[in-house]
């Protein structure tokens, strides 16, 4: 089942975000240790508007347990969710400079979807893809014609994926000193 995130996901959903922060090696997560990110992570999700705040995300359910989630909003939002950052009043200390997504990731004019992951113990199952599927129904709804994400180039299983849903590459990015590929959809 997809549902719409609220405030009481937030905990498991850090941990899946901390997930692909690790993997994009930002400073947030070189610099501290995991237990002050995730519940940096966790706040971010609750207060202040940021880029991962709850009314951004889907959840996929299985048994009622949040098996993983897909994050998308506007691309013309983009800079001011990431500005709202400066909005929350983290309970913790932490070592950052700026923001955690400072780049511009989205292009104007698309609904982005900025992450989506599932948990290992669930992977296999089509998750995935029925996120993005359901993505591009709620992008048609809110009167979008394109949706967009980025791959990491060297990420070979989710260009696939991408592929096969009818993501076509369309230009070349560097995030946080990786390099992507800027992949759209139109709807």
């Amino acid at each position: 089942m997809i549902r719409p995130a609220q405030k009481h996901d937030a905990k498991k959903l850090s941990e899946l975000m901390y997930i692909i922060w690790h993997d994009m090696e930002l400073p947030i997560v070189v610099n501290n240790d995991k237990d002050t990110v995730l519940k940096v992570i966790e706040q971010s999700m609750v207060e202040g508007n940021y880029r991962n705040h709850f009314k951004h995300i889907h959840i996929f359910e299985v048994e009622g347990e949040l098996a993983g989630f897909i994050n998308c909003y506007a691309g013309d939002d983009e800079l001011q969710l990431e500005k709202n950052w400066h909005d929350i009043q983290f309970d913790q200390s932490f070592i950052l400079e700026g923001t955690p997504l400072s780049e511009q990731e989205a292009e104007s004019g698309d609904l982005y979807i900025e992450s989506i992951a599932v948990f290992s113990k669930f992977r296999g199952r089509g998750i995935a893809s029925k996120l993005i599927d359901y993505t591009f129904d709620h992008a048609k709804s809110l009167g979008f014609n394109q949706v967009s994400l980025n791959c990491e180039v060297d990420n070979e299983g989710a260009m696939k994926l991408y592929q096969k849903l009818g993501f076509e590459p369309s230009h070349d990015k560097v995030l946080s000193g990786h390099d992507y590929k800027y992949m759209v959809k139109a709807v």
